[in-house]
């Protein structure tokens, strides 16, 4: 098995990552995910192909997943000074893009007509990729499968919600949202698996910002019993998928 993981710090930092990694053994991984990053773009995103943390403006414009995808279409395409000589992104089995704590908080769950717009146009034409708007939910989520399972058609494609904080940094209610609306967009999308590991164990209200809590080594961020927790729950998802 070749594994792609991308997202943002809870992925960077490599707490699960690395306990996926030891339990499910892949023949080759890659993690391309950044801090700070953002399922959606924001208004000035370029796609550079380097999405990096800024901890001067909170992030950085062009540090989203549709920029992380970019990194990916550079380093395949062998006219590209960025193509990658040593096949490390040739081929993958499983995708894992796990994001959205760090996105702005939805107002609601979109309902399937909203969902709908980033997917088809007023006549029931298919809207054009390069039509999605990018700075929502699902047109960054679209976007993103669509250019993956372009790359890697016999890839699984795991979207994963995001996990529980402590209270006074993210909400329960919040994080609660964005993980309906990732589903929600994933049902529409259909071929993407949808992994709620919200679910995996991690419950902010053991946690406290800046502290280490029983499964955040900060409030945020999963420490060694947190990274256990997201990579078993990930790791049965996958099972399930090549049972």
């Amino acid at each position: 098995m070749k594994v792609l993981f991308m997202g943002d710090s809870i992925t960077y930092l490599n707490a699960w990552v690395s306990h996926f990694n030891k339990m499910m053994k892949p023949e080759h991984h890659l993690n391309i995910a950044v801090s700070g990053a953002h399922w959606c773009d924001y208004e000035k995103t370029i796609y550079d192909g380097n999405p990096v943390w800024r901890a001067e403006d909170g992030g950085g414009p062009n540090n989203t997943i549709c920029n992380q995808v970019e990194k990916v279409l550079r380093a395949k395409d062998e006219t590209h000074p960025l193509y990658k000589k040593d096949q490390a992104y040739d081929d993958f089995d499983v995708i894992f893009v796990s994001a959205g704590t760090n996105d702005a908080i939805p107002t609601a769950v979109p309902t399937p007509e909203e969902i709908n717009t980033q997917f088809i146009n007023g006549d029931n034409t298919t809207l054009p990729l390069e039509k999605v708007d990018r700075k929502t939910f699902a047109g960054a989520m679209r976007y993103t499968y669509e250019h993956l399972r372009r790359l890697y058609p016999k890839a699984k494609i795991l979207y994963c919600s995001p996990v529980q904080a402590a209270e006074n940094i993210r909400s329960f209610a919040s994080i609660k949202l964005k993980g309906q609306v990732i589903k929600a967009i994933c049902d529409r999308i259909s071929d993407v698996v949808f992994v709620d590991t919200f679910n995996c164990g991690i419950c902010g209200i053991y946690e406290e910002w800046q502290k280490n809590g029983r499964d955040l080594i900060d409030g945020l961020h999963p420490n060694n019993n947190g990274g256990k927790k997201i990579a078993e729950y990930n790791a049965r998802a996958v099972k399930y998928q090549f049972l």
